[in-house]
């Protein structure tokens, strides 16, 4: 996490003739959705967890971008942030950052032709996506046997996604997002926590290419 944002922090305050990198900024906004179950152990206990299944379907996820054209691979910041489930009011806001590589380019790429015209090359992306976040979850429900469950914890998680990007217009492109939240610590003043499930975002990246 720290070497991730070291990076992104070295891309944004590098002025550009101090490295041959060619880079461009980008944001995007999605819709997202997650069908996670939570887990409750309290602390200091050897019995099994309480679960309950959390059913997000208010969240949004904005992050800012920047590409590495030369290694295929873009660098995020993003805010995620769930508001209403099944059980209820539980929302998670998450700050992330992560990565992307994308196999065959990154959309926008200004490159010179045969005829020393410069283009930019356009086309359906596919990408694999990694980022590491900090969450803040706050819960007030019942668990799958009916136990209360009421907290706020903080969690660290890592979210593996596969991504499409799909050119609708200049400089607009639609992003297709579905991958696994997976927490990799949390806990609270009562209970150490697990979150876990898919997620799975629809949104737009508009593009300063």
């Amino acid at each position: 996490m720290r070497a991730l944002i070291s990076l992104f922090m070295m891309l944004l305050l590098t002025p550009e003739p101090a490295h041959a990198i060619k880079t461009a900024a980008s944001f995007d906004l999605s819709w997202a959705t997650a069908l996670l179950t939570v887990s409750a152990a309290p602390v200091g206990s050897t019995g099994a967890p309480s679960t309950a299944s959390l059913n997000s379907y208010t969240g949004l996820q904005l992050d800012y971008n920047v590409a590495l054209f030369d290694y295929r691979t873009v660098t995020t910041l993003s805010f995620m942030q769930f508001g209403t489930s099944s059980m209820g009011a539980s929302p998670i806001t998450r700050i992330a950052m992560g990565a992307s590589y994308h196999f065959f380019r990154i959309n926008g790429q200004r490159v010179i032709l045969d005829n020393q015209v410069e283009g930019k090359i356009w086309g359906v992306s596919p990408a694999l996506e990694l980022s590491l976040g900090l969450d803040r979850l706050s819960v007030d429900g019942k668990s799958s046997t009916q136990q209360k469950l009421q907290f706020t914890a903080g969690l660290i998680d890592a979210i593996p996604r596969i991504l499409i990007e799909i050119p609708m217009s200049t400089n607009v492109l639609l992003m297709i997002r579905a991958g696994t939240y997976l927490t990799l610590s949390g806990s609270s003043a009562q209970y150490k926590i697990g979150l876990s499930g898919g997620v799975f975002n629809l949104g737009f990246k508009l593009t300063t290419l």
